[in-house]
């Protein structure tokens, strides 16, 4: 990868051009932002780029924690969570407030209600949705975290390579003969093969982003090779239009760079969020009914509604998902006292767990001895 110009960090005089390669003493802020990434994990960039915004308060370079993060951000895969497309809500939306000549806050509700109904979701759902593709909004999904020590050097590769994308000539020496290089040289621009290097006269910058991924595929094959050295003349910042000479070396740059190898493309689907219904998981049908005075099939034409599939119990309905998770915690427990099994149920997000607890086919007797509650046995047929 390549660093965006405005990251460029560079010691210029009057002879040299030198990068501001990150050395050791850097190793802390590599360590502090790689920890960034880690506890953000599925969390929204916003939040992510409120994290990185924190390091830049401990003093260093932001051009340089900017720099590494760009590096992380490259080994990042970032993904839209919605449960509509983020599009069509608001086309919908605006479509529906178009409609009215002032939108207080209590029209916005009943907007996102009457939108939601169309769209088969929650209004919360919906609300969630609409601005769920912006940048900001994206989550982070997954990384490939580096070590610090590898960071800096993937950071110092793509710096080198941003530097010399401004050359306008650059001499290469090495042992042995490389096809790989050469090739690589000629795509840049006019180039002369010697006995032990070559040199090329670099064709004009139009963008540097197309010359970065040619300088790059030179330079990955030039550090596999041996006793290197490269010069070049490079013309940054390009305001001034004239160059300066930079040098790297195999001998006083050998272990600071790392390539990032070229991975086969891959294609991830990012699923979006279960879909929660608003009436819990597991619903208890006498106690959702008695709370909200409905009947019970008014209430299940409301969860019906919502589009959420249930797998009906006896009295209860819950999700497979939520099913599973239960049978697999209850047969942990099993030959327990009835308080560990609402305990467990409880944890489980059971408010209500005896009703559930016996349409998984449990059943509570009192012990003759003990005169408390236990749960005796469960009967497989209706559980497993």
């Amino acid at each position: 990868m390549i660093l965006p110009n405005e990251f460029i960090r560079v010691r210029r005089t009057k002879n040299a051009l030198t990068p501001l390669f990150a050395d050791e003493e850097k190793l802390s802020l590599a360590k502090t932002l790689i920890a960034v990434y880690r506890d953000n994990l599925g969390n929204r960039r916003a939040e992510l780029k409120e994290g990185l915004a924190s390091c830049e308060e401990l003093g260093y370079d932001f051009k340089l924690v900017r720099g590494l993060s760009t590096v992380i951000d490259s080994r990042c895969i970032f993904g839209t969570r919605s449960f509509v497309s983020p599009p069509k809500a608001r086309t919908m939306i605006f479509e529906e407030a178009a409609k009215r000549l002032a939108i207080s806050e209590m029209d916005r509700v009943e907007i996102l209600a009457k939108v939601a109904e169309k769209l088969g979701v929650s209004p919360a759902e919906l609300d969630e949705s609409i601005y769920a593709d912006l940048l900001d909004e994206q989550h982070l999904i997954d990384f490939k975290e580096p070590s610090p020590d590898e960071l800096l050097k993937l950071y110092n590769f793509a710096l080198a390579i941003i530097i010399l994308a401004y050359s306008v000539h650059i001499d290469i020496s090495y042992s042995g003969r490389s096809d790989q290089v050469e090739k690589a040289a000629f795509s840049l621009g006019e180039a002369d093969v010697k006995v032990l290097g070559l040199s090329v006269d670099l064709k004009p910058l139009k963008q540097v982003g197309v010359r970065g991924k040619k300088v790059e595929a030179l330079l990955s094959h030039l550090l596999v090779l041996k006793d290197w050295r490269l010069h070049a003349d490079v013309a940054y910042p390009p305001r001034f239009q004239e160059t300066r000479p930079m040098e790297l070396s195999w001998r006083n740059n050998d272990g600071i760079f790392k390539v990032e190898p070229v991975e086969s493309e891959m294609i991830i689907e990012i699923k979006p969020p279960v879909r929660k219904g608003s009436f819990g998981d597991p619903i208890v049908i006498d106690e959702v009914t008695n709370r909200l005075g409905l009947t019970d099939n008014e209430l299940l034409k409301k969860i019906e509604a919502e589009n959420v599939k249930y797998i009906r119990l006896p009295g209860v309905l819950i999700t497979q998902e939520k099913l599973d998770n239960l049978r697999t915690s209850l047969r942990e427990v099993e030959g327990a006292d009835l308080a560990t099994y609402k305990s467990v149920l409880k944890g489980q997000s059971c408010k209500n767990p005896i009703p559930v607890l016996e349409a998984l086919g449990y059943v509570i007797e009192t012990d003759p001895e003990t005169h408390k509650a236990r749960v005796s046995h469960l009967r497989r047929g209706a559980s497993s």
